[in-house]
């Protein structure tokens, strides 16, 4: 494939993840219980906390999945062999991306938990549930076509944009209100 249907690929996956994230998001909202009364700071934090259990589990096992590569072959020592297969390879870029997705996520979730108002904190586990979607769909895509990984990619990356801009804009009118 030339450069130019390599990158009609990629924007059509990132169509595809901005459209199935507006659409889970708006979906999930519906049908999602919704907060009655004002939370209590530590409710909320409770809340963000929850929301990490399972995108920090499939980091867990994106670490352990690579760790076991390593083992009983020549990339036990990874300054001698990075990665001794393509499955590695791929296990290794996926591991690095969602190490950088997961601390996006867990300080944008923290933030939100704590600045948006309580009628909108059933936004949080869909945002949670959206970011483990996400990163499964990306860690399989990766493993077959890699082009394809961005549909899963913007089902992490698009939600944490909107959510530290949310969280950027209340902090900026807390300090001038």
């Amino acid at each position: 494939m030339t450069q130019v249907e390599n990158n009609k690929v990629v924007k059509t996956g990132m169509v595809i993840g901005v459209i199935a994230t507006l659409f889970l998001f708006v979906l999930l909202y519906i049908v999602s219980p919704k907060f009655s009364h004002e939370v209590e700071l530590l409710h909320r934090i409770k809340l963000a906390i929850a929301c990490l259990v399972f995108p920090t589990a499939f980091f867990l096992v994106t670490i352990v999945r690579v760790g076991l590569q390593r083992f009983g072959n020549p990339s036990d020592n990874p300054l001698l062999v990075v990665a001794n297969s393509n499955a590695m390879a791929v296990n290794l870029r996926v591991l690095s991306n969602t190490h950088e997705q997961v601390v996006l996520f867990a300080l944008t979730t923290l933030a939100l938990s704590v600045l948006l108002p309580f009628n909108y904190l059933s936004l949080l586990p869909i945002y949670s549930a959206i970011f483990f979607i996400g990163r499964i769909i990306f860690w399989l895509a990766y493993k077959h076509n890699p082009l394809w990984r961005a549909p899963g990619f913007a089902m992490s990356i698009l939600p944490a944009v909107a959510g530290l801009g949310y969280s950027c804009v209340a902090v900026v009118m807390r300090l001038i209100l």
